[in-house]
């Protein structure tokens, strides 16, 4: 979960709050780039943070090289001239800005010669299951998910892939208004407060993220027509879960439900995908990194094939998200990409 157990660094250890998912940390103890690395980039002197700014366009000259980015403020467009681009704004924003970014020498988008950008989009199929039981199992304190096993996230006779296990994070009673409650229960009136009062500090549940297929077909594009705000063109998602992310999901939720039974839940119930393609959190795969340029967007590391001194660093350049939270390998693949723009140029 990369959050402070002891002091480090500056940053206080973790006081146990319930709350981490969705909410900014009170102590600081999260690994957010927020509280670590941005901080410190500010402090050196060397970096100069501009917020409520939309980045619309990666520009080029007549060579094919980054010379900057468009970009908005409180209506009024900027040029900001760059030696080195580098683009992390998530797998559908950041297809979006290579797209956008359309000159005679790239008609179809930056990074985007061979068809790529915007392909094989992916995220997280998250499967599990519920269950309720007669004592509280509810203490209150964070950080979750606390429990975790990695049992089924490989080696799964007739699954391809899988997913790690864990119990999930504490939900606010709403959250668990609209996902904790038995399917085709009563979500409003008496019978909807009876479930919420004796099973809201009672129930545990324990999901995976499914890695996803990568699928060419599943990904997005601009919109012909329609633009936001800031006029650049909407996105559309294209496509479907593959079948075999289903039958996984199937499987996974399957192992959380005899988890939940054997710890002696009262009752149980499944949590199943949909089939629509994922667009959530954990987006990944757009922007596919690969040694081949006809096959791939960027190489080893996250430098455009097309265009070497635009980088593309979030986990839009994973050719899978395996099955587990991918906030540490985008990390880690950042800090590798970092290295490599500093020798390449400084």
């Amino acid at each position: 979960m990369a959050i402070n157990s002891v002091v480090y660094d500056g940053r206080a250890a973790c006081v146990m709050c319930p709350f981490c998912v969705g909410f900014a940390c009170e102590v600081r103890a999260k690994g957010s780039t927020a509280d670590t690395v941005i901080p410190k980039a500010v402090a050196s002197g060397h970096c100069e943070l501009l917020t409520e700014c939309v980045a619309t366009e990666v520009l080029t000259d007549a060579r094919g090289r980054a010379t900057g980015v468009v970009y908005i403020r409180n209506g009024t467009r900027y040029e900001q001239p760059a030696k080195v681009v580098v683009v992390s704004c998530s797998a559908m924003e950041s297809a979006r800005l290579l797209l956008n970014s359309r000159s005679q020498l790239f008609p179809n988008g930056l990074g985007n010669r061979n068809g790529f950008v915007g392909r094989n989009l992916q995220a997280h199929a998250y499967a599990g299951a519920y269950g309720y039981f007669d004592e509280e199992s509810w203490d209150g304190l964070g950080p979750a998910a606390r429990i975790a096993l990695c049992d089924f996230n490989h080696g799964n006779e007739g699954i391809r892939g899988g997913a790690m296990l864990a119990n999930e994070f504490i939900r606010l009673p709403y959250l668990f208004a609209r996902s904790a409650h038995p399917p085709k229960s009563a979500t409003w009136g008496a019978e909807h407060k009876s479930v919420q009062k004796k099973f809201y500090k009672r129930s545990i549940a324990v999901q995976g993220p499914v890695q996803e297929m990568p699928v060419f077909t599943n990904g997005v594009e601009l919109d012909p027509t329609r633009k936001d705000s800031f006029g650049m063109p909407l996105l559309r998602l294209t496509g479907r879960r593959h079948d075999e992310d289903l039958r996984t999901a199937r499987f996974i939720a399957s192992k959380a439900e005899a988890l939940l039974k054997a710890a002696g839940a009262i009752e149980t119930f499944l949590k199943l995908p949909g089939s629509a393609t994922s667009f959530g959190q954990h987006q990944a795969g757009t922007c596919r990194m690969g040694n081949d340029p006809k096959t791939s967007v960027t190489n080893s590391y996250c430098q455009l094939h097309e265009v070497e001194n635009v980088f593309v660093v979030d986990g839009s350049v994973h050719v899978t998200n395996g099955g587990f939270n991918p906030s540490l390998t985008i990390q880690a693949v950042a800090f590798r990409a970092s290295e490599y723009i500093v020798r390449s140029f400084s």
